[in-house]
């Protein structure tokens, strides 16, 4: 029977009940010594014996109210600065203007098309007897559509359809026939100078597209095969006699399809790399006058640190990470570009959703194998206008979507573009008076055949030797948030670094020491 009764007794002492209430007296006998021997404000008054039940209680009460409000602003301390993870400030107001790269310059007649051109283009064509050459020419105004779809308004459909097959009948592409009566750079643009040096305009400048059409470039890197082989063009000086000066002639007389209601030029500057859009900084440049273009450059790049936080907290992308996950060049995408930007990704996405609603890209994007519009397109360009000519291409914005629709945020930007994270602007300042070739004290030089009525004279230069550069960086790390949450919790509790050290020491050191010098007496007896 007492052999028995041991049995019973040995599976009772390690039973889980008693094991469990063991634990629980051990927690309670640290907790006391923990709040008797700390130096956390407040945790004292709760286990002093001396003290009434009532005091005890509201002392508790106090402590937790204390940490529940540290709590609360810890959290909302790490919601604010998780949403605004980086930080831009001015790096700099006097950095070097060597180290920034002198714009693109794009310049676009504001005449889309010669007339002189568009009536030999049309003379060399083969037309249906029932169609003259002046009524042909009449209607090749209507290339303007693809530009500026529903400009002339009204039902034109047989008049594009007309035209399209003249077009078709002969073996030109829309890309062709712009072409052919379009001014030529060389026409364009008569005289150059750089960094003060007369320089052959064609060693400077290319024919381009643009979304004004068929343009002339300086500076622009379009291709990944160009990126290759040459860089941004700098200046090391500042002045009107040190950047580029240029002598532009838009013949008026041979004005014959206009969007704008002027005569002269556009001049867009723009990053190398960006496709010449509509968001580029540009300045209107009218006949008769001498212009002067002044560029401030700013730079915002963004420091190392900041590729470690995902994409979606930064809010900015790396080129060679925009590269790599579009593959602007060799992958599927629509257009070819010689690296990622914002402004090409918008490009981009803007010629996906042209070619998902239509099955075509307009001819003034650099085309990646993709089927350019011709005129019977024009009416489903024009029909969707309002779902690609916006900030955000796919969606037809109105006034009660902009103000309620979560998809316009941030968070959530088209085809997944994200801004750059190194980013160049060229804010522009301009300043004009009207030619006067008697006053000029060097008739040798660019002015010596100037039509001071029909032609226009440029300089764009720097306007400083210096210039401002902003830095983006981490605006929250780990040393913030020590700081931070480190500050809230001494504020309302007293906490310190020590302290932390102590709750480890009662609540696991000292609680795994007494276990074993408990078991190890138990079993001793």
């Amino acid at each position: 029977m007492i052999g028995k009764s041991n049995d019973k007794k040995i599976p009772l002492e390690n039973s889980p009940r008693l094991r469990s209430s063991q634990l629980a007296r051990t927690l309670k006998k640290q907790a006391i010594e923990f709040c008797t021997e700390t130096g956390l404000h407040g945790y004292k008054y709760m286990v002093e014996e001396k003290r009434s039940k009532t005091e005890r209680i509201i002392w508790g009460i106090i402590v937790f109210s204390a940490l529940s409000c540290a709590a609360v602003l810890m959290h909302t301390a790490w919601v604010y600065n998780s949403s605004r993870a980086t930080l831009t400030v001015i790096e700099s107001t006097h950095r070097g203007i060597w180290n920034y790269p002198f714009p693109a310059i794009t310049i676009c007649n504001l005449n889309r098309m010669s007339f002189n051109k568009t009536r030999k283009f049309v003379k060399g064509l083969k037309l249906p007897k029932a169609l003259s050459q002046e009524y042909v020419i009449n209607e090749m105004r209507l290339l303007l559509e693809l530009l500026d779809p529903g400009v002339f308004g009204g039902n034109l459909k047989s008049n594009f359809t007309t035209l399209q097959d003249i077009f078709d009948d002969n073996n030109y592409s829309i890309a062709d026939v712009v072409r052919a009566v379009s001014q030529n750079c060389s026409e364009f643009i008569l005289h150059c100078k750089w960094k003060g040096i007369p320089t052959a305009c064609e060693k400077l400048f290319r024919e381009t597209l643009s979304r004004d059409g068929v343009c002339c470039s300086f500076n622009y890197i379009s291709t990944r095969a160009e990126k290759k082989k040459t860089f941004p063009k700098r200046i090391t000086a500042c002045g009107y006699q040190t950047g580029l000066t240029l002598l532009l002639n838009p013949e008026p007389t041979d004005y014959f399809a206009t969007i704008l209601g002027a005569y002269g030029s556009k001049i867009q500057m723009h990053y190398s790399y960006d496709y010449p859009d509509w968001n580029a900084e540009s300045k209107i440049i009218a006949s008769g006058y001498q212009v002067f273009l002044s560029i401030s450059p700013e730079e915002t790049h963004t420091t190392h640190d900041v590729r470690k936080l995902a994409l979606r907290t930064r809010k900015c992308m790396f080129s060679d990470e925009g590269d790599a996950k579009y593959n602007t060049i060799e992958g599927p995408s629509n257009l070819t570009y010689a690296t990622y930007s914002y402004t090409n990704c918008i490009a981009e996405c803007r010629a996906t959703i042209m070619k998902a609603l239509c099955n075509c890209v307009p001819y003034y994007y650099p085309q990646n194998a993709t089927r350019v519009c011709d005129l019977r397109d024009v009416r489903c360009l024009n029909y969707n206008k309002g779902r690609f000519e916006t900030s955000f291409p796919g969606t037809q914005l109105s006034s009660s979507i902009i103000t309620t629709s979560p998809y316009l945020s941030d968070s959530s930007r088209p085809c997944g573009c994200q801004p750059d994270c190194l980013l160049y602007r060229y804010p522009v300042e301009e300043s004009s008076g009207a030619l006067d070739r008697s006053n000029s004290y060097n008739q040798r030089d660019i002015f010596h055949d100037l039509d001071i009525k029909n032609q226009s004279l440029v300089h764009i230069f720097f306007s400083d030797l210096v210039s401002i550069q902003y830095r983006r960086n981490i605006s929250y790390d780990w040393r913030n948030l020590f700081a931070s949450f480190g500050g809230l919790l001494g504020l309302f509790a007293g906490f310190s670094l020590m302290s932390g050290f102590e709750i480890i020491y009662f609540f696991i050191v000292r609680l795994i020491t007494d276990t074993y010098m408990r078991n190890k007496q138990r079993f001793s007896h």
